[in-house]
């Protein structure tokens, strides 16, 4: 089977996570850094769950799953050890329209989660497609050795970057030029150096060379 791999904008939007589990813990946390409106529903949570259910982090129904639970979700988690439970909230998930996933059920989840990491505005996916979570999760590592923790302040430097180029630029394809040569040529020598007042002229070199006034 082959996924279409996506990024999805999740602040604000509703997710229903059934269970209450280490596994539901693992996929709450990372929700929870994508700003997503979380609901657990489970007659129990692990400690770190109640800590977060305590300050407010998340929504807590303390019973067993019941149907409706998954109406207006964007996406749905069942995380429980009941194969029963597991089959309910995919058969309402899936009547509601929303994307479910099954914890350790591929062939009846409608999407899977990748192996990942981040460092500020860089985030890196890895999936097999089902064939070998290990493997993603080794790839993970390998890549998590040479790309480093610099990236982040360098994202943070293209970003601005961006900004100007889009505000003092107004063709099109004038922009999209500078900004590869800003990537293909700044990136590893800037990300290397680790040098913040280095990119920034290189940007400005690059801005007068098109004939744009930069400011000093």
């Amino acid at each position: 089977m082959r996924y279409y791999p996506i990024f999805l904008d999740l602040r604000g939007r509703r997710v229903v996570v059934v269970g209450g589990g280490k596994v539901a813990e693992r996929k709450v946390r990372s929700l929870l850094r994508a700003q997503a409106a979380v609901r657990i529903i489970s007659p129990k949570l692990t400690p770190g769950l109640a800590r977060l259910a305590s300050r407010k982090k998340l929504a807590f129904t303390k019973r067993a799953y019941r149907k409706g639970d998954v109406k207006r979700a964007a996406l749905a988690f069942a995380a429980t050890n009941d194969p029963a439970t597991q089959r309910a909230v995919r058969r309402d998930a899936e009547a509601a329209g929303a994307f479910v996933n099954l914890a350790d059920n591929l062939r009846d989840s409608s999407f899977v989660l990748p192996a990942s990491f981040s460092h500020g505005d860089l985030l890196v996916a890895i999936s097999t497609c089902g064939a070998s979570p290990a493997l993603a999760r080794r790839l993970r590592q390998r890549l998590q050795g040479t790309v480093g923790n610099e990236y982040r302040a360098y994202l943070r430097f293209m970003r601005e970057a961006r900004r100007q180029v889009k505000e003092l630029i107004p063709n099109q394809q004038q922009r999209a030029r500078i900004l590869r040569k800003l990537a293909a040529d700044l990136g590893t020598g800037w990300v290397r150096s680790a040098k913040p007042s280095q990119g920034r002229g290189e940007v400005g070199k690059l801005l007068r060379k098109s004939g744009i006034k930069t400011r000093s």
